[in-house]
């Protein structure tokens, strides 16, 4: 029989999983080109890929080397193993068509040589081997993602503000906050929750704060494209979910935005009547462009200029706020309009109801952080409760997982049972986790609302209109226009501003008269008086919507 004498070294490894345990391409070569000296054979031309096998048409080098054979530039092939020249039928059956034609007289492993002669059956069976170890590792690698998911932990690389973290603990891989990006990451979510930013703009202000992602092997590094900002602000990772395989399931990441907010954050983003770009003039006529709604349609509230121009030579300017009504299917009867001037107005005097005395702030926040020192004691027997809870579920799972190997139950019964108690766990850790970010959600809005009835009204009477915008977005959600008048939904933590103010500050007139060693109980007295009735309203429990006439 011919023996081969002009032979291709080709040598592959791929970045996937698959070839974990597979010598470097420079390993490889050095092996081969030993065994090629030790018996004599000629090397005419070197291959080195870095691809996947598990698919046909994917390898350039490959391809070379088969065109190589079909023009007798070489009749022969050296690689470390069967599984280097292919995992998959198609390109397989091309490498055993070619022996069997004698194209390709030979092909020399590290282990044994295959040649046209030899059964037929032989190369099958391990070309078949490698293409089905493949599709078993594609099963398992499917099958750990998904368990993974189910579990409460992303598999894959985490979003941005987000990094994986090796917990000593509990010796796993688990998803943690980036130091570095978190917060600005948070930021981003805060400015479009504010209702005064598109997500173009926010895009921007993140490059400007120069926000760039992690930086990897071959990714990483850059600043947030106007298309990722909408991926990261559709991504349900950031309010504790995990989105995997075409499902949804509850995360053990700690959440970074409430699934209040992150619905806030869709609809805003959903609108489909938000206002036009318009160039930015120094002092804006209709500062609360994309704010203000109609009452009866939900379409926003535009602003228009017109100039009447009199047969004497004179001039008069009308300005006017309505209704766009430019949902076509659907017949809006407001056809009133208000001036900016009167909208104005209108803010000032409900600005006016929260807004408190400078003595009245300090002694407000001051109580405020006396408070949180009361509540954590509370909420340490809370947190207490619910850790032991979770140490209970895991300890009858544990108790489980002995029963099946020990023979006690049967794969279905712990398949079962697990399946619920693992559900379970993934409530309450939930639900801890939740606890505590309602506690600290609540500490900052009580420190965003008491700042904001104590400086709301000075921002609104800056030349900012920005300010403007920010205070008003601030003083009241789901603002519409009603036949000319304002009409607002309260913010739940404002309304006891509202309710105790003017007794609260005659009240605190009347200790400022006091004698100094009197005075001290009686400010202790009246905070705890007042705070006591913003507690009773921290938990939002619906309020009816306030009216301001024109």
């Amino acid at each position: 029989m011919k023996e081969a004498s002009k032979y291709i070294l080709y040598t592959r490894k791929s970045t996937e999983s698959e070839d974990k345990q597979i010598q470097s391409i420079e390993d490889q070569v050095k092996a081969m080109t030993d065994y090629a000296r030790q018996h004599d054979l000629k090397i005419v031309e070197t291959f080195k890929e870095s691809h996947s096998a598990k698919s046909p048409n994917q390898r350039p080098e490959f391809t070379k080397m088969l065109a190589m054979l079909q023009n007798n530039e070489a009749d022969g092939i050296l690689c470390w193993q069967l599984n280097r020249l292919s995992r998959n039928p198609t390109e397989s059956g091309v490498l055993q068509q070619a022996l069997q034609d004698e194209t390709l007289l030979c092909i020399q492993t590290h282990e044994r040589i295959y040649r046209p002669d030899d059964n037929a059956l032989i190369f099958s069976v391990e070309a078949g081997m490698s293409n089905q170890f493949v599709r078993d590792l594609r099963k398992n690698v499917r099958r750990g993602m998904h368990s993974k998911a189910e579990k409460g932990w992303f598999p894959g690389v985490p979003p941005i503000g987000y990094k994986n973290h090796y917990d000593e603990l509990s010796g796993q891989k688990v998803i943690a906050p980036d130091p570095e990006r978190y917060a600005l990451v948070r930021q981003i979510w805060d400015m479009m929750l504010s209702g005064t930013y598109t997500v173009p703009q926010v895009t921007r202000q993140a490059e400007k704060w120069g926000l760039k992602s992690i930086v990897r092997k071959q990714s990483g590094g850059r600043a947030l494209s106007l298309s990722g900002m909408h991926t990261v602000l559709k991504n349900p990772f950031y309010c504790g979910f995990i989105r995997y395989g075409g499902k949804t399931h509850p995360g053990k990441q700690e959440a970074m935005v409430t699934q209040d907010e992150f619905d806030r954050v869709q609809r805003l983003m959903q609108r489909t009547d938000a206002a036009r770009p318009y160039v930015k003039q120094e002092v804006d006529p209709f500062p609360y462009r994309g704010l203000v709604h109609c009452g009866e349609c939900g379409c926003l509230v535009t602003y228009t200029k017109k100039i009447r121009h009199y047969k004497n030579g004179n001039e008069q300017e009308f300005e006017y706020c309505y209704c766009t009504r430019r949902r076509k299917a659907y017949d809006c009867s407001q056809r009133s309009t208000v001036s900016p001037q009167k909208l104005t107005e209108q803010i000032r005097e409900e600005l006016e109801k929260y807004t408190i005395i400078p003595e009245f702030f300090e002694l407000a926040v001051k109580y405020l952080n006396e408070y949180n020192d009361q509540e954590i004691e509370k909420q340490e027997a809370v947190y207490d409760a619910q850790a032991k809870a979770i140490k209970d579920v895991e300890k009858a799972i544990r108790g489980l997982q002995r029963m099946l190997y020990t023979g006690r139950c049967d794969d279905a019964y712990f398949d079962t049972e697990n399946a619920k108690m693992e559900q379970e766990l993934v409530v309450l850790r939930k639900k801890f986790n939740e606890q505590q970010e309602n506690n600290k959600d609540w500490r900052k809005r009580a420190h965003q609302f008491f700042n904001f009835a104590r400086y709301a009204k000075e921002d609104f009477e800056s030349d900012s209109d920005e300010k403007k915008r920010l205070v008003l977005a601030d003083l009241g959600q789901n603002l519409r226009l009603m036949n000319g008048r304002l009409v607002f939904e309260p913010i739940i933590y404002l309304v006891p501003i509202v309710e105790a103010r003017k007794k609260m500050e005659a009240e605190l007139a009347h200790v400022g008269t006091l004698p100094e060693q009197r005075k001290k109980a009686a400010l202790d007295d009246l905070s705890s008086h007042w705070y006591t009735r913003t507690d009773s309203n921290r938990r939002p429990l619906g309020s009816k919507p306030s009216t301001l006439s024109s």
